[in-house]
């Protein structure tokens, strides 16, 4: 029996990851089954975002008031898709599967509007592993041995950078208010009833910080958005973050262990916060060198939009 996992927002797919496969298969031969499950996700994910939405402005102070503020880097790596090489700050490849705290376009955009952001890791094999390693479900490799064979042509490269605000998930204690707010969501009786008839646990909701730093940073978080078609746990919860005004989330890579940032370029708008190449870049880059609160909107532009804008690289 796999262990249950508390969730924040909505449940998991039940059983867990050891037998993701096997949920999968059995989702793809029963349509009915399929239909069913996918709208109890649906279902569970909107009666929590009614709920999430009355205490807007409490769950952004919770977070605000845990800040690290005057944060900086340097010297970080980051991996990006080779299509995206002559535009290394753009974050528009996030949005393409999403990543562990930005939803992605691989979803319905209609009801869960996409938004990006920046990933970097303070190391490159840890950089390698979270762009390409998350992928390696039921492949019988390691993320690491993954990361190592996928054919994916990829460019990885050194950057720096300050942040005004950032929330750190190494310490549950960051995440203490936030938990203390969302504990007494309610789970409609209805929803509970359902559940019993779906291959789902008992749908429930956070009590705890641990449990809270627990669903967040769970290394296989992609499952939820794959089998049920709504954001995981910890994009939902970067969208709150990133809507609380915040930068950036620094996170430990649970592939690594090493440290991790998920940025939000958006939010450098009245702040001195900033992102630059650590190296000297070639002629052929068309994107900035550094973004700030004066060109953030870079960041979310293709290399071809770039190009014909004010944000296009000056070459010397």
């Amino acid at each position: 029996m796999a262990t249950r996992s508390s969730v924040v927002l909505y449940d998991w797919a039940h059983p867990q990851q050891h037998h993701f496969s096997q949920l999968t298969k059995l989702l793809r031969h029963r349509a009915d089954l399929d239909r069913r499950f996918r709208a109890f996700h649906s279902r569970f994910y909107m009666e929590l975002a009614l709920q999430r939405r009355a205490i807007t402005a409490q769950l952004h102070a919770a977070l605000n008031q845990n800040c690290i503020s005057g944060y900086t880097f340097s010297g970080w790596q980051r991996t990006i898709r080779w299509k995206y090489a002559d535009h290394p700050l753009s974050t528009v490849g996030s949005l393409t599967t999403g990543g562990r705290f930005n939803i992605g376009q691989n979803i319905d955009p209609t009801t869960f509007p996409p938004f990006s952001a920046f990933y970097a890791a303070a190391d490159k094999d840890t950089a390698l592993q979270e762009a390409l390693g998350q992928d390696a479900v039921d492949v019988g490799l390691s993320a690491r041995d993954f990361a190592l064979a996928n054919p994916s042509s990829v460019l990885t490269f050194a950057v720096s950078g300050q942040l005004d605000r950032v929330l750190d998930l190494h310490n549950a204690s960051t995440l203490r208010d936030f938990a203390n707010l969302i504990k007494n969501f309610k789970v409609p009786t209805t929803l509970a009833r359902e559940a019993r008839s779906l291959p789902v646990a008992p749908p429930h909701v956070i009590k705890t910080a641990s449990k809270l730093q627990e669903a967040l940073l769970n290394p296989n978080w992609r499952h939820v958005a794959t089998l049920c078609e709504v954001p995981a746990n910890s994009q939902i919860f970067g969208q709150i973050v990133m809507q609380a005004g915040i930068e950036g989330i620094r996170y430990p890579s649970k592939l690594t262990g090493k440290d991790c940032l998920a940025i939000f370029p958006r939010n450098f708008v009245g702040s001195t916060s900033a992102i630059e190449l650590d190296d000297d870049v070639p002629d052929t880059t068309i994107g900035p060198e550094k973004i700030d609160a004066s060109n953030w909107e870079a960041c979310e532009r293709t290399s071809a939009d770039v190009r014909a804008s004010a944000f296009a690289r000056t070459t010397p």
